[in-house]
């Protein structure tokens, strides 16, 4: 009796090990199926706008940030006034906004009462140029990542615009040294000639320093927009109006048979005398031809005279 019970306990024992083994090799196949489905999940359209180049800050370093981007939207519309006011509420302005309808075919349908239903089919695209302070273009691309159907590419660039920056003041400072010699220069002693090339020279250096204070006034611009450019379209639509059918109202205004028939002889007696009235204007080549047959008939007639009299003179002998 006891050996029955410790056989049976053992068995109880083994039949659970073996259990917890299957538990415990089932247990990683379900983590490698979950970390598949999740690695082969889509990439949403905020990960898809994001990059350290739109991010990435360093104190010693300036940088122009450009972003440009294109995607189908639901509204083409509607996503470019949204984006605007994304830009706004984060500080930046729209500098380009520009939207048009293409269209693609156009078919007409009758419908009867003289009318027809004019289908037209068209896509509408949108391209946008915003400015968005520079540290918050991350921010601004994934507010607007919520518009994004279809993301078709986009492309981020981070230009490193110290030395760009370092060369424009260098040129500053380098004009308004030369500005200083030459206005001395011109202020000295020397013959007119002399002082007049001075001027010019002052005035070429003035002009040079000008063009120099603006590139770094556009560069620090850039330094602190970035700018975006988003190049927006929808699917394609269909726009059903109606029209007058144009055919259809010529065919039920044309007159009857009759009246036609009557017109058509009316016209054709008119044209008789009008052609008759041209002959007549060549009354002289008329006469011409009449004077050649005549002239014929009567060769024919002096030619047929010498055969009958030799005719006539055979049959007497």
């Amino acid at each position: 009796m006891q050996i029955k019970t410790l056989f049976l306990c053992l068995t109880i024992v083994l039949l659970g090990a073996c259990g917890k083994k299957e538990e415990m090799g089932e247990m990683p196949a379900a983590n490698a199926v979950a970390e598949s489905a999740a690695d082969s999940a889509p990439v949403s359209s905020k990960e898809q706008l994001s990059s350290s180049a739109n991010t990435y800050s360093d104190s010693t370093r300036q940088f122009i940030r450009t972003a440009d981007a294109k995607f189908q939207v639901k509204d083409v519309y509607k996503s470019a006034l949204i984006i605007e006011d994304i830009a706004a509420q984060l500080g930046g302005f729209v500098e380009k906004n520009a939207i048009k309808s293409e269209i693609a075919q156009i078919h007409f349908e009758p419908i009867g009462d003289n009318k027809k239903l004019k289908l037209t089919e068209y896509a509408v695209t949108g391209a946008l140029i915003i400015r968005v302070p520079s540290e918050k273009t991350q921010d601004f691309l994934r507010q607007m990542a919520g518009q994004i159907i279809f993301l078709n590419e986009r492309t981020f660039l981070a230009q490193d615009a110290q030395f760009e920056l370092l060369k424009q003041r260098l040129g500053i400072r380098r004009n308004q040294e030369t500005q200083s010699q030459m206005g001395k220069a011109a202020k000295g002693s020397g013959n007119a000639e002399e002082k007049a090339i001075a001027i010019d020279a002052q005035d070429s250096s003035k002009q040079a320093r000008d063009h120099a204070i603006i590139l770094e006034k556009e560069f620090a611009d850039q330094v602190a927009f970035s700018k975006i450019t988003l190049f927006l379209d929808q699917a394609s639509q269909i726009n059903q109006a109606e029209v007058s059918d144009t055919e259809a109202i010529i065919k039920q205004a044309r007159p009857n048979f009759f009246y036609r028939l009557g017109q058509a002889i009316q016209s054709g007696w008119y044209w008789g005398l009008d052609a008759s009235i041209e002959l007549m204007r060549i009354w002289p080549l008329w006469l011409v031809i009449a004077a050649i047959v005549l002239l014929i008939r009567r060769f024919r007639k002096t030619k047929k005279a010498p055969a009958q009299t030799s005719e006539t003179s055979e049959t007497s002998e």
